[in-house]
């Protein structure tokens, strides 16, 4: 259990990064491009292409976040009158039907775009495709982490099921 915890401890530290870097980031540029407007520095035309690449890089490295944090968006008209155990299940089997293999697969075409990436193509666009490649992977390990707790959780090894959640879902009933 500690290697799943400083593996959590990494994924939602890269998120954290993540977020304040790319943030900061886009504000800024969308700053600067209202000051270009207004000064005409000519720096205007290349900030839109990087505000999309700093939001995808955002949305991509924090994947694996969000769902550690359960950020991601759920219907809960009917999960919130599940138990514990039912909600770790379908966690489970969610997880390790769908959520893996949709990150092997994103996974597989970022390898892809990336090896096909020139040694000439701009940074920005080797930044995304790095992105492509990590953000999946971050997910794949944060679906296990949870798949893993929750295996811990039904077989009452673990007080909570995963991922936890501050509304109280996993409260053990």
């Amino acid at each position: 259990m500690r290697l799943i915890d400083w593996i959590e401890r990494c994924i939602r530290g890269i998120g954290v990064t993540t977020a304040w870097l790319t943030v900061v980031s886009i504000a800024a540029y969308g700053a600067l491009q209202m000051l270009d407007r207004k000064l005409q520095l000519g720096v205007s035309s290349y900030l839109p292409d990087l505000s999309t690449s700093l939001l995808f890089i955002l949305i991509f490295l924090t994947f694996g976040y969000t769902y550690l944090r359960d950020g991601h968006v759920r219907v809960d008209v009917l999960r919130r009158h599940w138990s514990a155990r039912r909600i770790a299940w379908i966690e489970l089997i969610g997880g390790l039907f769908v959520l893996l293999p949709l990150a092997g697969i994103l996974t597989y075409y970022g390898w892809d775009g990336l090896m096909r990436t020139t040694k000439y193509a701009e940074t920005q666009l080797w930044a995304q495709r790095i992105t492509g490649v990590v953000g999946p992977i971050l997910l794949a390990l944060a679906g296990v982490i949870v798949a893993l707790r929750n295996i811990a959780f039904l077989a009452g090894k673990r007080a909570k099921g995963a991922p936890e959640q501050s509304g109280g879902l996993h409260n053990g009933e």
